[in-house]
Formats: C-alpha cells, structure tokens, sequence
C-alpha cells in the first residue's frame, strides 16, 4: 500500500543520513504518482502496481546514493521561481536568495536603467532572481548572464524562457567577453578549495566541480574577478559576491590588493558570507 511503501522508504532514506527523509520521500512520491501530499494521508491504503513501486523504488535509491533531490524532481524553487536543474549546473541554495535581495538594495539605490551582470550564472538562478524581484518591485535595469560553461548557459536560457524573463545571455570567462562598464557585478563563482573536497557533503559529487572547486583555497576565481573589475566597474558601481563563510577576511585582502574597498554582510544566520567590493 500507499503508506506502507512510504513508511519504508522514509526509512531507508533516514537510514542513507537524510536529514527531513520523511518531507523528501512525500516529495518523491507526490511527483512520481502526480496526487498531492494531502493524497498520502486520505488514501494511504491504495494499492500500487508493479509498474508503481518500481518507479519509486528507482527514485529512492537515487535519493539514498545522495543524488540531490532537485535534480530527481527536476526542478528547484528560488525566490518565487521553480527553475530547472540538471547534472549540467549547480543547484541553487537558498542562502543566495539573500544575494539576490541585497542586489535589488542596490538596484533602488542607483536609481536610472544600471547595467547589471550575473557572473557564472549556473541555471541562471540570480539573474532571473533579480529580474523577477525588480519588476515586483518596479525597478528598472539592463540585465545580463554570463558563464563559461555553454551547457550551463543552455539550462539558463531554458529557465527565462520559461519564466517569461528578458535576459542577455553570454559565454564568457568571467567578464573577459563580457561588455562593460557595469553598474552592478553579481556573482556566487566556486569556493569550495580542492583541499577541501574531502570533507564536502556527498550530495556535491553529482554537480559539476567545474561551479563548486577553485584551487587550493578556493578563492582563484574570485581573485581573477576582482583583478578585472576596476577596469569593469562603472565610477559609482560595486560587486557583490557570494563566499564561504570563513572566506570574508581573504575577500577583503584580495579587494585592497585590487586597490579596492570592500566590507562583509552576515547571512541570516550571522555567517559572513557576502562581500560587497567597490572603488
């Protein structure tokens, strides 16, 4: 039955070190059976056919070998869209919808049309981020994405389509064919150091290691970025970056070396993991 199934697949998940295995199990299950959640409870005694049980239980083991949950559903929420990822791109966290919210700050700040620039756009998750928050809020900009991955930037454009997102689109190392000046430079480029991987979540190893791994600190694209932006940057115009939260210190050597200002912004959780980098 419907709950028996369920029951035991929670246990199997929780058994793999799933934290919430009971809510991700009722998620598989909702998906792969198309009914609701509120479906599992008021028909908990429905039988399954084979067919049935052999599509969950492909699922679960999926789950249970720590593939991340979005990309078996095919999709992942962020900040009021339901984007679609893949093994192709990075699954976007919700601690860079903080990101995006303090892009639209600086948004309102500039006023006028600012030109702004998503670096390493991924599923371009911060770009449409950002555009759906400024048209809520009726802000106006010129927008752009850009990636050095052409797959990456695929499942990007496939996203402001299906979003109904007018977006600018690029393959670029950075911003090297990226055409500035920008007023606004976002990004959330790979921070994880190579000497670090060994103790990284096991759900990393199914992304691309091309968004997660940046040498041994973790911090060389960050240093490449920077060493680009006062050329890049507009006179009153600044980036913000999103890094791990034991990186703000190396961030603001790196800024200075550029002979620019920077200071950290706290995360919700008091972590200091934004950098806001300025002439």
């Amino acid at each position: 039955t419907l709950m028996n199934l369920l029951r035991r697949s929670t246990d199997y998940l929780a058994q793999r070190g799933i934290e919430n295995a009971r809510r991700e199990a009722e998620w598989l299950f909702v998906d792969r059976l198309s009914i609701s959640r509120m479906d599992l409870y008021t028909r908990f005694d429905m039988l399954l056919d084979p067919g049935e049980v052999d599509a969950l239980r492909q699922v679960v083991i999926r789950r249970g070998r720590r593939e991340p949950l979005a990309y078996i559903l095919g999709t992942q929420p962020f900040c009021g869209l339901e984007l679609a990822v893949d093994e192709r791109v990075l699954v976007p966290r919700i601690e860079t919808e903080q990101l995006v919210e303090l892009a639209l700050n600086e948004l309102k700040a500039l006023g006028g049309t600012p030109r702004v620039i998503d670096v390493g756009t991924g599923s371009g998750a911060i770009a449409l981020g950002i555009a759906r928050a400024a048209q809520v809020e009726d802000v106006s900009c010129e927008l752009w994405a850009v990636d050095a991955s052409g797959e990456a930037l695929t499942v990007a454009k496939a996203n402001a389509v299906a979003n109904d997102i007018d977006c600018r689109f690029a393959e670029s190392d950075l911003l090297n064919s990226a055409p500035g000046p920008w007023d606004l430079v976002v990004t959330n480029l790979p921070y994880i150091g190579e000497e670090e991987c060994h103790r990284c979540d096991p759900e990393l190893d199914h992304e691309p290691a091309l968004a997660l791994y940046s040498g041994s600190d973790g911090l060389d694209h960050y240093r490449r970025l920077v060493t680009q932006l006062p050329e890049q940057l507009a006179p009153d115009g600044c980036a913000w970056c999103e890094h791990g939260d034991l990186q703000a210190e190396a961030m603001a050597e790196i800024a200075a070396t550029a002979g620019l200002r920077s200071r950290y912004t706290a995360d919700f959780n008091d972590k200091e993991r934004f950098t806001r980098i300025w002439r």
